[in-house]
């Protein structure tokens, strides 16, 4: 049986073939360049090139504690691990706010809770490119004291009314890792809207070390390219030690620059990024319709034209330890983050309001799944998913 990938971002081998150069020719030209689309293309004052969005979402929480006096930031609950690996190398503390299942923003009373304790900065994530309401969010936090921090490394291809997500608030991250939505093999950037976001973001590059010509990137793209493909990438999935499509923590590691292979391949795979989100929001309206009484979808605000990086829907405990559910890793299908931020073992130490309640981020982890959506979804798949979602919801199959 061929399995799905749960992920994935357009990769023609002709922007690997690109990125080569990168391994010996100066790469300020290339990363100029793209700094300028980015600019461009979010209406940014600034941006700055790192190795990663997590390096990114680092330098934004330490430069923002650095101007506070190091008053904690207020995170998100439930998300990806990365979060609090960019707090914990950044050396702040976190407020934790919970997350509501039924949009996965903010849950408007425990954000409430976090802004009232003053923090230095706050973090807002899409996930799985459902936008957050940022302007009902930020507009909570006091502009004069607060850097508002838009964590839009799943945010690809989404807009909100009339701007694309990654151009709110003072900075915002984005990601071109493996399932970014575009990638190149790696990196991330750091964007700045306001005064206070720009002085950030230029404080960093002034002591930012070099991202290197980046093999491994390049090794690494190759290797997604190889086994990008259902038929293969079966091969890798069923090897436990791989830990392909799992939530792993990984230690924080100092900021550098982008490697300069990644920029040349962002450079080929940029062009590529709305046509596959237009992709997935066609796969997503149709997989929506399967949608019942066991299989309930997440709410986008009202003006909102999600990127559906994938497509997260709430699944029971009682479903998901079904028969039914132990067939969906072969299409793709999986559950979401595993556990709460605040019961990840390493970012203990730094939770300052552990009497705060976090009811819907442990829900969260017990019943969010994702669907595929991505471009190399065939109609034999979106069939296949289609029937899987049939038999969830108990009609005949």
């Amino acid at each position: 049986m061929a399995f799905q990938l749960p992920v994935r971002s357009p990769l023609p081998l002709g922007a690997i073939v690109a990125g080569v150069p990168g391994l010996w020719a100066d790469g300020r030209g290339p990363a100029e360049r793209l700094e300028r689309t980015l600019r461009d293309r979010f209406a940014a004052r600034a941006a700055l090139l790192l190795d990663g969005g997590t390096s990114a979402l680092a330098v934004a929480l330490r430069g923002a504690a650095a101007e506070a006096g190091g008053r904690p930031a207020a995170l998100p609950a439930y998300g990806c691990f990365d979060i609090a690996t960019a707090a914990l190398g950044a050396g702040v503390r976190a407020l934790l706010y919970d997350t509501d299942p039924a949009t996965l923003g903010p849950e408007p009373a425990s954000f409430g809770r976090a802004l009232g304790a003053d923090p230095s900065a706050i973090v807002l994530a899409h996930l799985y490119g459902v936008p957050v309401d940022l302007p009902r969010f930020a507009g909570m936090a006091s502009r004069e004291r607060t850097v508002v921090i838009e964590d839009a490394a799943q945010g690809s291809g989404a807009w909100l009314g009339e701007r694309r997500l990654g151009s709110f608030g003072d900075l915002s991250v984005l990601s071109f890792g493996r399932g970014k939505g575009v990638t190149g093999g790696g990196g991330g950037a750091l964007l700045a809207f306001t005064d206070r976001g720009v002085s950030i973001l230029e404080a960093a590059r002034a002591g930012l070390s070099d991202g290197g010509a980046g093999l491994r990137e390049l090794v690494m793209l190759k290797a997604q390219w190889l086994l990008g493909r259902p038929g293969v990438y079966r091969l890798p999935a069923s090897l436990p030690f791989l830990k392909l499509g799992e939530t792993v923590y990984r230690a924080p590691h100092p900021a550098r620059g982008i490697a300069r292979t990644s920029v040349r391949v962002l450079g080929r795979t940029w062009g590529l990024a709305d046509a596959e989100a237009g992709v997935r929001r066609r796969n997503a309206e149709r997989l929506l319709r399967g949608a019942g009484p066991a299989l309930r979808p997440i709410a986008a605000p009202r003006d909102a034209r999600p990127g559906w990086l994938r497509l997260p829907v709430l699944l029971g405990p009682r479903a998901r330890g079904s028969r039914v559910f132990a067939e969906a890793r072969a299409l793709g299908i999986v559950p979401g983050y595993p556990i709460a931020l605040s019961e990840l073992a390493e970012l203990r130490g730094a939770w300052v309001n552990r009497d705060e309640r976090l009811d819907g981020a442990r829900r969260l982890a017990a019943e969010l799944v994702t669907l595929p959506t991505h471009g190399g979804l065939g109609e034999s798949d979106l069939v296949r998913i289609e029937r899987w979602m049939s038999r969830v919801n108990g009609a005949p199959a």
